[in-house]
């Protein structure tokens, strides 16, 4: 029964020690591929797939937004999607980014295929995430007032980011 125990005890504090382990490692990734934001990008209209104007600024001043970077090959993203548009059918504010996905039509069409209706700018080459230092999809940006409040790469769950959105608007 001893030994029974012993083992349980050990199996428990292995799950803290790598839990504790894979948490820590998740901000120093978090950390390293920090984005940074381009020179005047609050003010900067840009045009979704549907010709949208958007305008970053104006999108989170009333609460904080989303901006998530994707790409239609990132198998990570596939998974995230969801949760993104479920967040923006709630009404959070959304801006998708595709990432090096094809052509406008090539996007629209993965974007009705698979259900999601936020709105989305297109990045062919790449040009405007390189713009915002972005290493890895998927990325995610909390954006509260014109300025980055949180980040975050690879795979999160609804709830983290919900979490994350309330803590944007509670928090100064």
């Amino acid at each position: 029964m001893n030994k029974k125990k012993s083992l349980i005890n050990r199996f428990i504090k292995n799950i803290f020690v790598f839990g504790g382990l894979f948490i820590v490692l998740s901000f120093i990734v978090d950390w390293y591929r920090s984005p940074s934001t381009p020179t005047q990008f609050e003010q900067k209209v840009h045009y979704d797939i549907q010709n949208q104007p958007k305008i970053i600024a104006q999108l989170s001043h009333e609460k904080p937004m989303l901006l998530y970077f994707w790409g239609s090959w990132c198998h990570f993203c596939s998974v995230v999607s969801p949760s993104v548009q479920k967040l923006s059918e709630e009404g959070t504010e959304v801006l998708g980014v595709a990432l090096k996905s094809g052509g406008e039509i090539e996007v629209e069409t993965y974007l009705n295929e698979n259900g999601y209706t936020f709105s989305t700018l297109n990045d062919p080459t790449g040009e405007f995430s390189q713009g915002w230092n972005i290493q890895a999809t998927p990325t995610i940006l909390i954006i509260k007032d014109g300025k980055i409040f949180n980040h975050t790469t690879g795979y999160t769950s609804y709830l983290s980011l919900k979490l994350r959105l309330w803590l944007a608007e509670v928090l100064p």
